[in-house]
Order: structure tokens, then C-alpha cells, then sequence
């Protein structure tokens, strides 16, 4: 009865009970499975990097709005500007309001230096907001012009001056950020790959 008994309990399981995974059937799937990552993991990684550039960009259209509206509400006599710098960590721009005709801030700058420090003469620039962009992230921006300067109660720039900033990811594309003689901020894709973003004209 007891050999019966052994004899029973050595047999294999019946046919169509499945008896766990063969180290075959392993290996084929985790190589399946690091292909399919293999394929989607740059695609998405190009995708975060777009989206990142666009919010950017978007975020520059509200600062530039920010920029006159401040103008408007709050009249300084020597107006609000916007500067651009870049050094060997970051791209960068601040929003501040001017001090005396030489006082600017740099946001490339050391932080005690970016609005002068105690360097400063006169009536030293109040800083609005600054924006930091670490050179990690593969974004840069290059404006033509490293300041606007937007003066008197309807927040118009100085000397009906435009601004053109091109805000470019590796290998992601270009987006356009740029103002009119009345200060207004618009925004355009140069590569067309950004789907809330318009295309610019030829």
C-alpha cells in the first residue's frame, strides 16, 4: 500500500496542467520585452524633451505679458525690463524693474551680482522674477537683443524696440518666441513638430 502510495505521488502532473515557465520561455520574453523597450524608450524621451522646450517657451509668452502688465499696474518711472544671459551651467532670463540708466540685472551673473550687488549706485534694479535653465537639459534660448525695456503708463518698449528669442532642444526642434512695436508676444514652432504650437510663416 505504502509503494503504491510512492509510486502515485512520483508521477507526472496530468496532461494540460501547466508545470511553470522553462528557462526558454524566460530568456524569450525578457528579450522580447528589451526590444520593445529598446524601440520606445528614445521616442520617449523625446517626447518628455519637447514637451519640457514648450513649456518653456510658453512659460517666456506669460513672463513677456507679465513684463508689460507689471509696466502698466505698477508705472516705475524708469520702467521694467527683461534681460537674457547664458554662462557655463544655465540659460537664463530675469524680469526687473530698472534702476538708473546703467543699472541692469544679469542673470548670468553671481547670485549677490545679479542686480548689481553692493556695487550698485543710484536706484538699484528690483528684481521681478528670474527664470534658470540648467545646460543639462540640452534647452538653450538666444535672444537678439539681451534687453527690452518697456516704458510709461501703456507699457510700450523703448524705442518701439522688438524682441526675437529662439528657444532650441537637442534634437527636438525650435520654437519662436518673439514681440511686436507694441510689445505684444507671439509664439510659433520652427520645426513643426509641436502639435499646441503653430507653425511660423515662411
Amino acid at each position: 500500500m505504502l509503494g503504491a502510495l510512492t509510486r502515485r505521488s512520483r508521477r507526472r502532473p496530468a496532461l494540460g496542467v501547466p508545470a511553470g515557465v522553462t528557462l526558454v520561455e524566460l530568456m524569450v520574453t525578457l528579450a522580447i520585452v528589451a526590444v520593445l523597450l529598446a524601440i520606445a524608450l528614445p521616442s520617449m524621451r523625446d517626447f518628455v524633451a519637447r514637451k519640457r522646450l514648450e513649456g518653456i517657451a510658453q512659460e517666456l509668452v506669460t513672463d513677456l505679458r507679465l513684463l508689460k502688465s507689471h509696466q502698466i499696474q505698477n508705472r516705475p518711472n524708469l520702467g521694467t525690463a527683461i534681460s537674457f544671459g547664458n554662462n557655463a551651467q544655465k540659460t537664463c532670463y530675469i524680469l526687473y524693474v530698472r534702476g538708473g540708466d546703467t543699472q541692469n540685472c544679469n542673470c548670468a551673473a553671481a547670485d549677490d551680482m545679479i542686480c548689481g550687488g553692493a556695487n550698485a549706485v543710484g536706484v538699484r534694479p528690483a528684481p521681478i522674477r528670474q527664470v534658470n535653465i540648467p545646460l543639462e537639459t540640452g534647452i538653450q534660448i538666444t535672444a537678439d537683443r539681451t534687453l527690452l525695456h518697456v516704458v510709461g503708463y501703456n507699457g510700450m518698449p523703448r524705442l518701439n524696440s522688438t524682441l526675437s528669442v529662439a528657444l532650441t532642444g537637442a534634437n527636438v526642434g525650435e520654437i519662436r518666441v518673439s514681440t511686436n512695436a507694441a510689445g505684444v508676444p507671439s509664439i510659433c514652432s520652427v520645426s513643426g513638430v509641436f502639435g499646441a504650437i503653430a507653425r511660423c510663416d515662411p
